[in-house]
């Protein structure tokens, strides 16, 4: 059986591989986070394209450390008492509004394609959100659709925490730009919580997924060599930024193979890499 004739074919291939990953990490004994409905979304495809992916089941762990450090940094924000809404742009199989400790009251869109958010929403049909979870239907790239959208949220909401992991790096930098810009046109819109890709580590993740079965979907394209510069012309500055590099040894996950690790010879290697990627708290300005 060939991967492109599983179930579920339509849905993102990217999206079962992370829900896959955080079934790996829900299952290990010293877990950073548990989501248990990570293997119920990630199914039978989602651990096939695990075995795809080069090194298998190694590639979990930088996806486990992202979402360790965005759920830290999600819930310090609320915490502060300055969200009441949160917009989740390209949600894919994400599970927090069912697993992270939120307000009732809290509003949380899941934004996607259809294929995606009605896949989520009935396999988890039987699951109680633990906030007021919409899911909407939204191309992010579509500037007419995404506009009203954000309209819409801007008139109701006071603060609004927006979320795009791992979305940024499927666009091109015109249209992260016009995504920044169409933000930024809501004053509610006070914090963006993003991870960031360098040059380097695009050409990285780019070999390896090329090197898994059906990756047409996947041509990752930002990786701005400005870093989190390129967003301040469209108003918002970086107020935290954590290296994933940084943030494995602190979480205590391998997040190169030994055998890179042992290539990493000079102070000048090693900052390439700790710069490679990168999850960046935002903060209109």
């Amino acid at each position: 059986m060939t991967l492109t004739s599983l179930p579920v074919a339509s849905l993102s291939d990217t999206a079962l591989l992370t829900a896959a990953y955080r079934a790996l990490e829900s299952d290990r004994p010293d877990a950073l986070f548990q989501d248990p409905y990570a293997q119920i979304l990630a199914g039978e495809r989602g651990q096939t394209l695990v075995q795809a992916m080069p090194g298998g089941t190694t590639g979990a762990s930088g996806c486990a450390v992202r979402t360790a450090v965005m759920d830290e940094l999600i819930l310090q924000i609320i915490a502060a008492g300055k969200v009441d809404t949160v917009l989740n742009l390209g949600a894919g199989l994400d599970t927090r509004p069912y697993r992270l400790p939120l307000s009732a009251t809290l509003c949380w869109s899941d934004c996607d394609e259809p294929a995606i958010l009605n896949y989520k929403v009935k396999q988890l049909a039987a699951i109680q959100p633990r906030c007021l979870l919409e899911s909407i239907a939204l191309d992010v790239t579509d500037a007419v659709s995404r506009q009203t959208f954000f309209r819409a949220v801007g008139m109701v909401a006071k603060q609004a925490l927006v979320i795009t992991e791992g979305l940024l790096i499927y666009l091109t930098p015109e249209q992260v730009a016009a995504l920044a810009t169409d933000l930024y046109a809501q004053s509610p819109f006070h914090w963006w919580l993003t991870d960031l890709a360098s040059p380097h580590a695009l050409r990285y993740f780019q070999n390896s997924i090329n090197s898994a079965a059906d990756s047409s979907q996947a041509t990752l394209q930002f990786a701005p060599a400005a870093g989190t510069e390129f967003f301040e012309p469209y108003g918002w500055r970086a107020v935290e930024s954590r290296s994933l590099l940084e943030e494995g040894q602190r979480l205590q996950r391998e997040i190169l193979p030994p055998s890179l690790l042992a290539q990493l010879q000079t102070p000048e290697d090693w900052e390439i890499w700790r710069q490679m990627s990168s999850f960046v708290l935002l903060k209109r300005y």
